[in-house]
C-alpha cells in the first residue's frame, strides 16, 4: 500500500490500527469534537483508558515505541521516556516493559528503555517536591517525552519547561505515537526538539479507507482539516 507520506505499513502496524480502532483509540463522528488546540475535527485520539484496559495492544505500541527508538542509542546510555500526563504514561511504560522482553531480537541489553513518571500537579510534600520522579542523569540516559498524539505541540512545550524546573536538560526530544499533521513537528524541531512519529493521521486515514474500515471520502475530509487548520 502506497501511503500519502510514502511510508510502508508492517503486518504488525496493520494489526495496532485495526486494533486502535476497534477498542476506541481512534474515532471518527459526524459531530466534531473539540481539541485541546481549540479547533474542531471529525477525528479524535484517545489512548487513555481504551489502551489501558486492551493489553495486548498497548503491548504491540510498547514495542512498536521501542523499535522507533533503537536508531537514535548512542552506545552509551540508555533511553529514559517520560510520559506526558496522562495518556504518555502508560506508553512509556509499556515500551519500557516489552524493552526487556525483545532485548535479544533488537541485539541491546535489557535495559534499552527506562522509564519515569511525570506528575500532573507538582508535589509539594515528601521528600521530592518535583514533577518527575528520579533526578536527572543525562550522562546515562537519553530523556525523551513520550505522548499520543500532537495537535500544534504545546504539552510537549509544557513539559519540557516542567523538566527544565527540575534539573533536565532542556530541549529533550518528543516521540508522538500519532501526528495530525497540523503543525506541531515543524514547531518542535524549529523549537529544537528532535521528534519522532510513529504514525500519521492522513496515512491512517487512508489505510482506514483501503481495508474498508472508513468511507474513502474521509480522506478528503481529514485533508482539507489539516489544511485548514495549521499551527506555526
Amino acid at each position: 500500500m502506497d501511503l500519502p507520506s510514502g511510508r510502508k505499513y508492517l503486518a504488525t502496524d496493520e494489526w495496532i490500527l485495526r486494533r486502535m480502532l476497534e477498542c476506541g483509540v481512534i474515532c471518527r463522528k459526524d459531530t466534531p469534537f473539540k481539541l485541546k488546540s481549540g479547533i474542531m475535527s471529525h477525528v479524535y485520539v484517545f489512548g487513555r483508558n481504551d489502551l489501558t484496559e486492551n493489553p495486548n495492544l498497548l503491548r504491540e505500541i510498547g514495542l512498536k515505541i521501542c523499535r522507533c527508538l533503537v536508531p537514535y542509542l548512542d552506545g552509551k546510555r540508555h533511553h529514559c521516556l517520560i510520559g506526558i500526563p496522562t495518556a504518555g504514561d502508560s506508553l512509556a511504560c509499556a515500551a519500557s516493559l516489552m524493552s526487556t522482553v525483545h532485548a535479544d531480537e533488537m541485539g541491546y541489553c535489557r535495559s534499552m528503555v527506562l522509564y519515569r513518571k511525570m506528575r500532573e500537579v507538582k508535589k509539594q510534600h515528601g521528600a521530592h517536591q518535583t514533577w518527575v520522579d528520579g533526578k536527572p542523569t543525562p550522562d546515562k540516559h537519553i530523556y525523551w517525552k513520550v505522548d499520543n498524539v500532537a495537535t500544534d505541540g504545546a504539552s510537549k512545550l509544557e513539559a519540557d519547561q516542567k523538566m527544565i524546573e527540575d534539573g533536565y536538560p532542556p530541549r529533550t526530544p518528543c516521540f508522538i505515537l500519532i501526528d495530525r499533521q497540523q503543525g506541531a513537528v515543524k514547531r518542535l524541531e524549529e523549537a529544537g526538539f528532535p521528534t519522532v512519529v510513529a504514525y500519521n493521521l492522513l496515512d491512517i486515514t487512508y489505510a482506514y479507507g483501503e481495508w474498508g474500515l472508513w468511507p474513502k471520502d474521509t480522506v478528503k475530509a481529514v485533508k482539507d482539516e489539516i489544511d485548514a487548520h495549521q499551527f506555526k
